[in-house]
């Protein structure tokens, strides 16, 4: 799996999409079907199709892209060569307005162009020498004969640098190869036949900047040429292939963009082929890989049955079909359960396969019936600990996805809101569980936004690839010339695109397909910084804003080994210190500007200019789990901590106070703690894992304990606290994790109120967001933010994303 079918795309598209500015131009409303398409050999590699006209000048002048793949140098050298041949005062008239072909061939371990240029008059011998002997002083003319045809060698005196040129049918064809050109009167060689000639005719858009077709059986050998392996997975899926693509580029300053229509012939024994007769759905599974993913492919379906039947079909053909009965049937003489009729319906239309910048590999599935899959689970599974389990039977999601999960024989998975997540070692499960749980999700980054506002939302089949986070992937995996051009930063700006992806959605038989790449650009978000530092490792918890000396503001963050940097608001570092683990929840600022902090270990107090105060930093006897609370209780400010299953409590001097810890409460206190005084009592409540409210004093007493009756489920969103005057109007609100909200008193029986329906994973918050002196109850599940009255329950709205949301917290 450690070969990516976008390394291909990126390579394949850059080297076309390069020399488009240097060796055409486009007119709108003048394309013409081009002759040349017959005279190419059967084995080329892709071809793009231009009119050859002056307004190109002002679309791709500067075009950035064009320069980032093929190099600084090249580019002014195929520049140069541009002004002395297509616009030279003597063969300009014959070629402006007409059709150019651009097509790409294999020679022995390189790629080779050929330049195809339709003439608007027919031209003997004699008037051709002439012409290219009038192009220009810097090129020596070099006639010859092969093939029965008369050849020119326009020669620039360097090595390599000579142009071969022919004239046939009023078409120039030209290339730096003779073997290559030769091909095109070569009559043992195979030409492209009429059918996909009409194919790329058909489909050529003429009003687009080009058009671009390939063969999709040449993709496998278009990467045989780059790559210095074997194809893992991805690749794998394209091998066997077949038919066209004729794509239309879409003109963006800061991003490829290519569309049009796939179609498909003799590929009955391709994967791929499957989707050709489902319809584009919304994608989700993109949403739930961690921020460490390099890259993936993320299959949905419409009409499972004819999939699943266009699976056992395609297994037939491959002599596959008896292997994966065995293990079926294996597992339904144990378990007395129905593969097909139970086992598969459990699972949803959505599965994607993923590669981790360490090149570690996960697989996601979507469930769709949460309660059979529970029924079920212990038939074909076996638990192994830590929320993680191992298939009994091997080809399981083989015989039910096919070819992506062929490479897992009995993987160990792990479930997550409804998400079973796959992988070979129960390591990358539990690293997997860790990114989940700090919601460290790849769709949280601007460069992942911004590409998903690029590409269509609905799509079977979608690739997807950060050229950054799989840098070393490539580099592995591509031969060394290749390995040096996208390594050079200087000459060549392949580090410049941020993102590439390729999609395809069916279409009767056949595939709209596209592909996207996205580049630089200073204008989107996260685009363009007012000022950039480079730290060692990366950034563990968001910026915090705190006042330097009541008149400045300074900028706190923590990196990855846990040093702690002050910046100031123009990027200047004030200081930095090293704190002994992560800071838990939020810092708070006192008065005196003085900050307190805690990791899991210590509680720390510094000034705006990083130095402890005296008395700090102190160690925790127990382990903090959240940050700190600041309250003021009888004109004596308190520090208190949650420490697992216990409170913590110390003094502004950092002194403890005793009493707190030797009250335990049961289960993990969640999220911070609140407090208030109500009356003549001082209050601090914890809320617990196990659905427990706890009520303490300011001694840690517990005046009372609410347990709440969520069928056994834990709980795992923080509390809420609307405090009044009394403790009669005073309450706690706990939610559960099937949509209702327990609305506790500080005296008396709590309240169950139904809000509705979401999943397990869903956040809740009570915060002010109607502008009232009331709380709201705030709900983000799955694609749907919901906020309700805390007062009377009802609804102040709904919203319903495209793709689902993650719990993301929100800096200005």
């Amino acid at each position: 799996m450690k070969k990516t079918i976008i390394i291909t795309v990126i390579l394949f598209i850059a080297v076309i999409a390069a020399t488009i500015y240097l060796f055409g131009d486009f007119n709108k409303n003048n394309k013409q079907d081009s002759k040349a398409l017959q005279y190419l050999p059967e084995n080329t590699l892709a071809i793009a199709s231009f009119t050859n006209d002056q307004t190109v000048d002002t679309i791709f002048n500067d075009y950035e892209l064009f320069k980032a793949i093929i190099g600084q140098q090249n580019f002014s050298h195929l520049k140069r060569l541009k002004e002395d041949l297509l616009q030279n005062d003597q063969l300009a008239p014959l070629v402006d307005g007409q059709q150019i072909l651009l097509s790409f061939h294999q020679e022995k371990e390189q790629i080779t162009p050929l330049y195809s240029v339709q003439v608007g008059q027919s031209l003997d011998d004699k008037t051709l020498a002439t012409l290219l002997g009038n192009v220009g002083k810097n090129y020596k003319i070099q006639p010859f004969d092969t093939l029965g045809h008369r050849f020119y060698g326009l020669n620039q005196g360097t090595k390599d640098s000579t142009l071969y040129c022919s004239y046939f049918h009023e078409i120039i064809f030209a290339s730096y190869s003779k073997k290559v050109l030769a091909q095109i009167f070569d009559k043992n060689v195979k030409k492209i036949n009429t059918k996909q000639i009409e194919f790329f005719v058909n489909h050529n858009n003429k009003n687009t900047p080009l058009s671009l077709y390939f063969f999709n059986e040449q993709l496998s050998q278009f990467a045989r040429i780059l790559m210095k392996s074997k194809f893992g997975n991805y690749l794998g899926l394209i091998d066997s292939l077949k038919g066209q693509t004729s794509w239309n580029m879409n003109f963006k300053k800061d991003a490829f963009i290519f569309k049009g229509e796939t179609a498909l012939t003799d590929s009955k024994n391709s994967y791929l082929q499957l989707f050709a007769t489902q319809t584009a759905q919304v994608q989700a599974l993109g949403n739930y890989l961690p921020k460490n993913a390099a890259s993936y492919i993320d299959f949905s379906i419409s009409d499972p049955h004819s999939f699943r039947s266009g699976l056992k079909a395609l297994f037939l053909q491959q002599k596959e079909d008896s292997r994966l009965a065995k293990s079926i049937k294996n597992f339904e003489d144990d378990s007395q359960v129905s593969f097909d009729s139970i086992i598969a319906p459990i699972f949803n239309d959505e599965f994607a396969l993923a590669e981790l910048d360490n090149q570690d590999a996960i697989g996601l599935i979507s469930i769709s019936d949460s309660t059979q899959f529970a029924d079920n689970l212990k038939k074909f599974s076996t638990a192994v600990g830590d929320s993680i389990y191992q298939f009994k039977y091997s080809n399981l999601l083989y015989a039910l996805f096919g070819e992506p999960f062929k490479s897992f024989n009995r993987p160990y998975f792990t479930v997550v809101d409804n998400i079973m997540v796959i992988a070979s070692r129960t390591g990358i499960l539990r690293d997997y569980r860790e990114s989940f749980r700090e919601k460290q999700f790849l769709s949280g980054t601007a460069i992942f936004k911004n590409h998903a506002a690029l590409q269509n939302s609905r799509s079977n089949v979608t690739f997807y690839l950060e050229p950054k986070a799989g840098k070393s992937t490539i580099l592995n995996n591509l031969k060394t010339e290749f390995a040096k051009n996208f390594r050079d930063e200087e000459e060549y700006g392949f580090q410049n695109f941020y993102s590439w992806s390729y999609q395809l959605s069916g279409n009767q038989g056949s595939f709209s397909s596209s592909l996207y790449a996205l580049y630089k650009s200073d204008t989107r978000l996260g685009g363009k910084p007012e000022w950039a530092v480079q730290l060692e490792s990366r950034i563990i918890n968001k910026p915090w804003i705190f006042d330097q000396d009541g008149k400045n503001k300074f900028i706190l963050i923590q990196e990855q080994d846990h040093t702690v940097h002050a910046f100031s608001p123009d990027g200047k570092e004030l200081w930095q210190n090293l704190f002994q683990g992560e800071i838990l929840g939020e810092p708070i600022q006192l008065q005196d500007l003085s900050i307190i902090a805690v990791t899991k270990n210590r509680l720390y107090r510094f000034m705006p200019d990083g130095k402890n105060m005296t008395g700090f930093s102190v160690e925790l006897p127990s382990k903090a789990t959240y940050g700190a609370t600041l309250a003021n209780f009888n004109k004596e400010q308190r520090i208190y901590i949650p420490a697992t299953d216990r409170i913590l409590a110390y003094t502004l001097a950092g002194k403890k106070v005793e009493g707190f810890e030797n009250n335990s409460v049961d289960g993990r206190i969640i999220f911070d703690l609140k407090t208030t005084t109500l009356g003549q009592t001082n209050y601090i409540i914890a809320g617990t894992s196990t659905a427990s409210v706890y009520f303490f004093d300011q001694n840690g007493k517990i005046i009372h304990k609410k347990t709440l009756d969520t069928d056994g489920e834990s709980v795992k969103n923080p509390i809420g606290l609307m405090a009044a005057s009394d403790e009669k109007n005073s309450f706690i609100y706990l939610a559960d994790n099937k949509g209702s909200i327990f609305k506790v008193p500080f005296e008396g029986d709590a309240k169950k109120i139904k809000l509705g329906d979401w999943s397990r994973d869903a956040f809740f918050n009570f915060e002010d967001i109607s502008g009232g002196a009331d709380r709201d109850f705030v709900i983000l599940s799955k694609n749907k933010l919901n906020a309700y009255s805390a007062r009377d329950s009802s609804s102040y709205f709904e919203y319903k994303f495209y793709r689902r949301c993650q719990q993301q917290t929100l800096v200005f």
